[in-house]
């Protein structure tokens, strides 16, 4: 292969690694924006929604209160 040759090869293989990983990157950039965004639902869920119990509240900000006057 002549040098022209192997500068074509070598540009042309790195236009198609640029568009493969412009692609791969903005899926992959997508996945963690949505799992990101599921697990802060399932945070605010947990604690505002789903499990509140009045008992436990009182026995944490017991425990904090405590922690803080030490």
């Amino acid at each position: 292969m002549s040098n022209t040759g192997f500068y074509i090869f070598a540009v042309v293989a790195i236009i198609i690694a640029a568009f493969i990983l412009k692609n791969v990157v903005t899926c992959l950039m997508r996945t963690v924006v949505i799992v990101v965004l599921l697990v802060v639902l399932a945070v605010v869920y947990y604690f505002f929604v789903g499990q509140y119990d009045p008992e436990v509240h009182d026995a944490v900000q017991g425990a904090w209160d405590k922690y803080n006057k030490q």
